[in-house]
């Protein structure tokens, strides 16, 4: 595989994951070998191009994961629309770039629960323990702060951001 270059363009779910993931861990081991026999070596970054409107947390989360651990560097490349879990993805990358037309959007934690009481009481502690989780993460990753993340909360809206305020706000490092 020496194609660096990976796309995410569709829900965040368990299939369009784990194509990433797969092929984050390929690139990996393939520069953990020629870092073995070479010692100059320098991992030359996967890129990672991102439009989605978001996904599944716990799918989204494991491939975060993989991203943050990468010995190779992976770029985030937003095009398009980085919403809800795709946000948090895009802001895990050891760079981050967005095109000028392109468009974030962050949103309270959603799930869609039923049955009986007690079982929706854990649901509910889930999606708190979940969104704690998410709000953690892109915090530690840019220049929000939790008031603004609380606001939008409150007033269950979506917040859409462009650019150069995603840039200001320490979303992206770079607008090309």
């Amino acid at each position: 595989m020496s194609d660096r270059t990976l796309y995410l363009f569709d829900s965040i779910d368990k299939t369009t994951v784990k194509a990433v993931v797969e092929s984050i861990v390929k690139l990996n081991k393939i520069d953990d070998d020629i870092d073995r026999r070479e010692k100059e070596y320098k991992r030359i970054p996967i890129d990672l191009i991102i439009n989605s409107n978001g996904g599944n947390v716990y799918d989204g989360l494991g491939l975060i994961n993989v991203i943050v651990n990468s010995r190779t560097p992976v770029y985030t490349h937003v095009h398009g629309l980085a919403a809800s879990m795709g946000l948090l993805i895009a802001v895990s990358g050891h760079k981050r770039f967005a095109g000028k037309l392109s468009t974030f959007m962050y949103h309270s934690v959603s799930n869609h629960i039923g049955g009986h009481l007690e079982h929706l009481k854990t649901r509910l502690d889930e999606v708190q323990r979940l969104q704690g989780i998410y709000d953690q993460h892109l915090l530690s990753k840019t220049k929000l702060r939790i008031d603004d993340l609380k606001s939008v909360q409150e007033h269950q809206r979506d917040w859409f951001i462009d650019p150069e305020e995603a840039l200001n706000l320490g979303i992206i490092d770079e607008i090309i």
